[in-house]
């Protein structure tokens, strides 16, 4: 069985994440898209770095595939192992994935 699209585009972030010892935050939808940044989602978005947006469909699939809390998903032969937690950032609500 083939990953999900959505999956396999959450493993590229979660990769950047796993090497710079940061977290994957995925932002509220804006213009049928979710900005996402790797960063310290305790510290201000203006440290966070952009690494891009990804369709709306998408980050609602990644929802429904993960849950809040622990995660550990196998996404294309990798395990990977986060923490799912939502924050607020100025006025948008965000998605974190933090690596464990």
């Amino acid at each position: 069985m083939t990953a999900a699209k959505s999956l396999l585009c959450l493993a590229e972030y979660l990769e950047i994440s796993l090497n710079t010892g940061e977290s994957v935050i995925m932002m509220q939808a804006c213009d049928d898209a979710c900005a996402m940044y790797v960063g310290n989602a305790a510290k201000a978005q203006s440290f966070l770095i952009f690494h891009g947006s990804i369709a709306v469909a998408d980050a609602e699939d990644i929802l429904q595939r993960t849950q809040s809390g622990r995660n550990e998903v196998e996404i294309a032969g990798q395990v990977y192992r986060f923490v799912r937690s939502v924050t607020h950032f100025e006025d948008r609500g965000a998605v974190v994935f933090a690596p464990t």
